[in-house]
C-alpha cells in the first residue's frame, strides 16, 4: 500500500514537472545598434529603401519606411510612418553611418524629427520627412539606421529599420 502511494506521488510530481515550463520572452528592441549588418549595394545603385511592418504585438503602428538616396554626391533621406489610427506623438531618430576602411560602420551624424498631434488637426496617421545632407564627403558608402517610435494614450510602439549601404558619388 505504501509502495503504491509513493509510486503515485512520484508519477504525479513528474507529470507536474514535465508539464510546467518556464518561458522567457525576447525583449522588444527597436534601436538598431551600429553592429547591425548591411549589404553594400553595387556601384551605380542610387537608392536603398527598407520597409518594416508591425509584429503581432502592434496595435496602432502598422509600418515604417526609410530610404537613403544618392543625390549627385549628396545624401537624400526619406522616411514615412503608417498608423492604423491617429496617434499622439511620433519621434524619429535617423543615424547616418559611413563604412570605414576596416569594413566597419561608423556613425557620423544623427537627426531627430518630432511629430505632434496638435500640428495635425486631421489626425497624426502618416507623418513623413525628406531632407538632404550636404555636409558629408562623397566617395564613401553610407547607410541609414532609424528609430521610429509612436505614442498613443501612454502606450509606445516602435521600429528600427536599417538600409543597405550605397556609394555616394
Amino acid at each position: 500500500m505504501l509502495r503504491k502511494v509513493l509510486k503515485t506521488l512520484v508519477i504525479a510530481v513528474l507529470i507536474v514537472t514535465m508539464s510546467c515550463s518556464i518561458v522567457y520572452a525576447k525583449p522588444y528592441t527597436f534601436y538598431p545598434p551600429i553592429e547591425t549588418e548591411s549589404k553594400v549595394l553595387p556601384r551605380g545603385v542610387k537608392e536603398s529603401t527598407v520597409h518594416v511592418t508591425s509584429n503581432l504585438r502592434g496595435v496602432f503602428f502598422i509600418a515604417a519606411d526609410l530610404s537613403i538616396i544618392n543625390k549627385n554626391g549628396k545624401i537624400g533621406v526619406s522616411g514615412k510612418t503608417y498608423m492604423r489610427e491617429p496617434v499622439d506623438e511620433v519621434y524619429v531618430t535617423v543615424y547616418l553611418d559611413r563604412l570605414e576602411a576596416d569594413n566597419k560602420w561608423k556613425q557620423v551624424k544623427l537627426y531627430d524629427i518630432e511629430f505632434h498631434s496638435e500640428d495635425y488637426p486631421e489626425g497624426l496617421t502618416e507623418p513623413g520627412f525628406d531632407f538632404v545632407i550636404s555636409d558629408q564627403p562623397s566617395g564613401y558608402v553610407y547607410r541609414l539606421r532609424g528609430t521610429f517610435a509612436a505614442f498613443k494614450d501612454g502606450a509606445m510602439e516602435a521600429f528600427g529599420p536599417v538600409t543597405e549601404g550605397i556609394l555616394i558619388e
